[in-house]
Formats: structure tokens, sequence, C-alpha cells
């Protein structure tokens, strides 16, 4: 959480304990929606943000939460800027076909 802050604007954004769903902290929670999140558009709030993310590692909420750049959309809502975000606000990249693979069972 502490390495150089990326360019503004910036969303916090982590992955959930229990559910290893990706996060993103709207001023007072996780939830689970990128249009939900707090939005830092100044050092203030980015300063806002990264405290969260501490107390949030303190608590054992989420894991490895980190500031990451957004675009702002006509409407004002935050898009991702970066391929990783991309991925991660449109969930999995592989279809779950079924049950796992079970060495030695057929």
């Amino acid at each position: 959480m502490d390495a150089k802050r990326p360019p503004l604007p910036l969303v916090l954004t982590a992955n959930d304990l229990l559910s290893g769903h990706s996060v993103f902290y709207d001023g007072e929670r996780w939830a689970p929606r990128l249009d939900g999140a707090l939005v830092a558009t100044d050092a203030a709030i980015a300063d806002r943000l990264t405290a969260a993310g501490h107390e949030s590692i303190a608590r054992a909420d989420v894991v490895d939460p980190y500031l990451a750049t957004v675009a702002l959309d006509p409407d004002g809502r935050p898009v991702p800027k970066h391929y990783r975000e991309r991925i991660r606000v449109s969930g999995p990249t592989i279809a779950f076909a079924g049950p796992p693979f079970v060495p030695g069972e057929r």
C-alpha cells in the first residue's frame, strides 16, 4: 500500500478474504461493484483511501488492497484504465465447466 502512488483518479480495490471476489471501497465498506467505489480525485481523498486499505489489512477484511487508476465516463462513473482492472471487474476469464479434476479418479 505504500508504494509510489499511481496517477489520479484512483479507487481502492482488493479481494474479499472469504470469497476471493474483487471488491472496491465505497468510503465506508467494501462493495462488489466498481461503479459504487469512492473515487479519489485529489491527494486528500487518495490519502483517505490509503488509510482505509491499511485499516482493512489490520482487520483482515480483504487481501492485497491497492490503489488503481481509473478513468471517468461521461456520467462521472469510474471505468478501469488498466487491462488488469478490466479483467477484475468482468470476472473470471475462463468458464467453469464442471467438477474439478481429481488425479486417480475417472
